[in-house]
């Protein structure tokens, strides 16, 4: 025990001689080694949070890019379907389809070729060629930028190959009778059963470079692409190094996933760990593939590693240069005291003193004043970014919603024109005027209940006129509430659902009404009919989508959904969208508003 009493004695001395001998070598020797620790542990820590957040980042940015993507794709197929359907609907093409091979007329083919004509105009980015074949081939038109592409169609072929198939729309990435070895991206319906009198096809062919061009965008690293699986292939619509190509395992799994989202990783070749991110397109259930390199992907991660280290390396120089001249700085005054106190001998009583005064408080004030000035800055930034992002939505959904309600309105006042109802085709026009007016409102998103009033009666006239006896409406709105303000586009979406959705949906004759009042201080509107209504199941999606992001639109539409949230935007929580439905008695949908005259400046 002696012993080691003597040993700890020992080396404390070794260690004040060496080390704690003078301020300057405390200094260096405690708060050195101290500060290089934690410039160590900094330097890490800080490395290791960046790179999960990039890496989290770069897989977020990918799956942003598919699901986007995807939603494109989704919206461009949707418009095809729905053309698809429309033609196969129209009556000229029942005409043809239903009349003897013998009877067909020429004016049955042009009338043909003015539908088929319409839609590649309207479509014509997305669908390259119509191909349409009925009885046996005895009635064929085809319609494409390239004439000398022709599809050999065999009825049987068809209908065997899709016999299994319980829809009727179908979809295929190649399809059986071309002439020349090409691929294409088809969506087609078939008329007919296996012996029926009546049979054949309405085929859209979509542009291959209408994939090209969406692909070749996607901003993904130099070996990534974006892959369209089908149920019968993969296809890439770009050239792909057959190092990262996707073997037939992960295909075969991507075609047969369950989930509508996920990831799936694998070994190329090379021996490199190979990622696929993928979504589900709702309208033909493809999956839309992200394939790429987990190296390139944390390559930015490797980069930010060297230069951790490199930062840690110079700072550890930079730490113990500055320290040797802060331990300086420090001591000095100290030294300059030690010596003078040295000098006091004797007779000699002269105080030699030295200050150098500091003003840390005055550079940390101007420091956090413009760091706060700055926050301000950036607060007012993101407010403007998030107004313009609100009014560039809003500016979508009106996109959305006024090109096919224009061009369906103006046949249909080319419809009475041609049957010479031209009181009523100047009634459409005027109401068709009327509701743009209000519609564009010169760029105003707040007017007056009045207003919107209007707006969706010139809608529901037009509506009216083009379905005839389909359905009627009435509203009821109070005289002394009409001057109150309301966001322009409220009413006018929950109407459209109404008809869409309610009504038409509806055998017999259907009805709206559109009611407005108000009750302890708020504007309720009412939006009723009588439609096929909701399951009590369906109620509660739609009830929990308008609150509930994470639903997705496909539990509510985009044009209620936008309702609600601009609302709330524009009123807070208490304003919105409350909705009652009971199954094939109808629907109502309530808005419920504060109370503002129009010239009150609301907070948005």
């Amino acid at each position: 025990m002696k012993k080691l009493r003597m040993l700890v004695r020992w080396l404390n001395d070794k260690l004040a001689r060496k080390f704690l001998y003078s301020f300057k070598s405390t200094i260096l020797s405690v708060y050195l080694p101290i500060i290089i620790f934690f410039i160590f542990i900094t330097g890490m820590a800080s490395y290791l949070l960046a790179a999960a957040q990039i890496e989290d980042n770069a897989y977020r940015n990918i799956n942003t890019i598919v699901f986007q993507t995807g939603n494109y794709l989704d919206n461009r197929f949707a418009d095809a379907l729905q053309q698809l359907t429309a033609l196969s609907n129209e009556p000229d093409i029942l005409t043809v389809m239903n009349k003897d091979p013998e009877d067909i007329s020429p004016e049955d083919y042009l009338k043909v070729q003015s539908h088929v004509n319409g839609i590649r105009s309207v479509n014509g980015t997305l669908i390259d060629s119509i191909y349409i074949n009925f009885h046996n081939g005895k009635f064929i038109f085809f319609r494409g930028d390239d004439s000398s592409t022709m599809i050999k169609f065999i009825y049987m072929q068809y209908r065997s190959r899709y016999k299994d198939n319980p829809y009727d729309v179908y979809w295929q990435n190649s399809h059986i009778g071309y002439e020349k070895d090409e691929k294409h991206v088809s969506l087609f319906k078939l008329f007919g059963k296996e012996n029926a009198k009546i049979n054949g096809i309405i085929l859209f062919n979509l542009r291959y470079d209408f994939f090209e061009k969406v692909f070749s965008t996607s901003l993904l690293n130099k070996s990534g692409y974006l892959m369209l699986v089908s149920p019968e292939e993969a296809m890439t619509f770009k050239k792909i190094d057959e190092k990262y190509q996707v073997n037939s395992e992960i295909v075969k799994q991507l075609q047969e996933a369950k989930t509508k989202e996920g990831q799936l990783e694998f070994d190329n070749p090379q021996g490199k760990k190979m990622v696929v991110i993928y979504n589900t397109l709702l309208t033909n259930q493809w999956k839309l593939a992200a394939v790429f390199t987990q190296d390139e992907i944390l390559d930015r991660v490797r980069y930010i590693k060297y230069i951790t280290l490199s930062l840690i390396v110079l700072l550890v120089i930079v730490a113990v240069f500055l320290t040797n001249v802060l331990a300086i700085y420090i001591t000095k005054p100290i030294s300059v005291l030690t010596d003078s106190m040295k000098r006091i001998r004797g007779e000699n009583i002269n105080f030699v003193s030295d200050s150098h005064p500091l003003n840390e408080m005055g550079v940390l004030n101007q420091g956090v004043e413009d760091l706060v000035e700055r926050v301000k800055n950036l607060v007012e930034q993101i407010n403007i970014d998030q107004e313009t992002k609100r009014q560039l939505e809003f500016s979508v959904i009106q996109t959305q919603i006024h090109p096919h309600f224009l061009y369906n309105t103006l046949y249909s006042i080319k419809g009475l024109c041609d049957m010479g109802l031209n009181e009523d085709a100047s009634a459409m026009i005027t109401a068709l005027s009327n509701f743009f007016r209000v519609s564009i409102s010169c760029g105003k998103e707040i007017i007056s209940v009045e207003e919107e009033m209007s707006h969706i009666r010139n809608y529901l006239f037009i509506q009216e006129m083009r379905y005839g006896d389909a359905f009627s409406y009435e509203i009821n709105v109070k005289p002394d509430i009409l001057s109150y303000s309301i966001v322009k586009l409220t009413l006018q979406p929950l109407v459209e659902n109404a008809i869409y959705h309610g009504v038409k949906q509806k055998r017999g004759i259907g009805w709206i009404k559109v009611n407005g009042y108000e009750q302890d201080g708020l504007l309720c509107f009412e939006v009723q009919d009588n439609g096929l209504g909701m399951s009590c199941e369906r109620l509660q999606e739609v009830r929990g989508s308008l609150n509930n992001r994470g639903f997705g639109l496909e539990k509510v539409g985009l044009g209620v959904r936008s309702v609600h949230e601009r609302l709330q935007l524009h009123y807070g929580k208490e304003a919105g969208l409350q909705i009652e439905s009971k199954l094939s008695e109808g629907t109502i949908v309530k808005v419920i508003i504060p109370m503002k005259q129009l010239e009150d400046k609301l907070d948005v």
